[in-house]
């Protein structure tokens, strides 16, 4: 326990300084509301002074002695009349085209205003201004110059042919060939310090000092049960020879950040769950959601109710075969074939299929 007052601010300061760390800030909950409520990001001292670790250091609950503390760091600045702290301006303040961005969440609402202005333009068109902020936003790319190809002629609003139901910003080349790209990878890497914003996390009361309130559980994988992924037996056929019932698929586009498959088959499905949902599949890195039902009566009723997760729209057309076209290639894949050790044709082979163990065909990786 520090004694003299030399000591207190030194606990103080290296006290402080964990609780606005990337370490800690990007797992605590109550402190990044905090910050929420200021533009500036600013946090009253005298909210910190109420931490149960900050009691123990300061029992007077000076502020004056937190304050004086925190003048000497480099993580954290305190406000001109000593009543407020933040972390300093350059770890959270970016500027891109021109444009200055105070969180992740500030900067993705910023760039989905430009996808959707560029969906209504033509070709796809963006203003100079905007185009300035893709490209600097590119930089941020685990791979910007394997984007840039040959050069950079223009930026523009598109969509991964894989990926007909998003649009996406699209990077047109000096040589004619284009190139797209997540602009949620390159978001999430200036600001790797802070989650998305959206539902899941739990409570708001902070924990003890040193324990950051996480904004989720432990992570789940991005599908809703083992054979969810098989085809179904139905009134159509794709040309591949899938069998499908049509109509049950609902596209869920511009999904709300935060979002994890839990929570979207949670809030379609109900508390008793009576929707009618089967899977639920998350495009990664991408703003964009597949749900498929049980019946084509369950898909219509989820859509006339709609969704606080994203636009739903119903899957049709060739749209809905190439889906289920890929959902039959998955599950072939994943039976593996008849393997075993046994006696039959194999001798004490694998048999016809081995044991294999494939994932199947999936919807891809997700936008790069």
């Amino acid at each position: 326990m520090p004694e003299t007052a030399e000591e207190v601010a030194a606990a103080v300061l290296k006290q402080v300084e964990f609780y606005f760390s990337d370490k800690n800030f990007a797992k605590d909950k109550f402190l990044k509301e905090e910050t929420a409520k200021s533009p500036e990001q600013w946090v009253n001292i005298s909210v910190l002074s109420t931490f149960n670790r900050m009691k123990v250091l300061v029992p007077s609950l000076d502020l004056a002695v937190i304050a004086d503390a925190l003048k000497t760091s480099t993580a954290v600045e305190v406000s001109e009349d000593g009543t407020k702290v933040r972390r300093t301006k350059s770890r959270w303040d970016k500027m891109l085209g021109g444009v200055s961005f105070g969180g992740r969440q500030e900067m993705v609402t910023y760039a989905k205003g430009l996808i959707e202005a560029g969906k209504t333009a033509p070709d796809g068109e963006l203003s100079n201004e905007a185009q300035a902020f893709v490209l600097d936003l590119l930089k941020f790319h685990a791979n910007p110059a394997e984007k840039e190809g040959a050069g950079v002629k223009a930026v523009k609003v598109g969509c991964n042919p894989e990926f007909p139901d998003t649009s996406c910003f699209v990077i047109v080349r000096v040589d004619g060939t284009e190139a797209d790209f997540s602009y949620i990878k390159c978001i999430g890497n200036i600001f790797p310090d802070e989650p998305f914003s959206g539902k899941g996390g739990r409570g708001g009361k902070r924990k003890a000092d040193g324990e950051a309130s996480s904004p989720g559980g432990s992570a789940k994988k991005q599908q809703t049960d083992a054979g969810a992924s098989s085809a179904q037996e139905g009134d159509a056929k794709t040309e591949a020879g899938v069998s499908y019932t049509k109509g049950c698929i609902v596209v869920l586009k511009e999904l709300k950040e935060g979002s994890d498959v839990m929570a979207v088959r949670g809030g379609i499905d109900g508390e008793d769950k009576s929707g009618g949902v089967r899977f639920v599949e998350i495009v990664p890195d991408m703003p964009l959601a597949y749900v498929r039902f049980d019946s084509a009566e369950s898909a219509a009723t989820a859509l006339a109710k709609g969704t606080e997760y994203g636009a739903m729209t119903l899957l049709e057309g060739a749209d809905e075969e190439q889906y289920w076209d890929k959902i039959g290639a998955a599950s072939k894949g994943g039976k593996g074939g008849k393997g075993g050790k046994g006696k039959g044709k194999g001798g004490k082979g694998k048999g016809k299929g081995g044991k294999g163990r494939g994932k199947g065909g999936g919807r891809g990786g997700g936008r790069k």
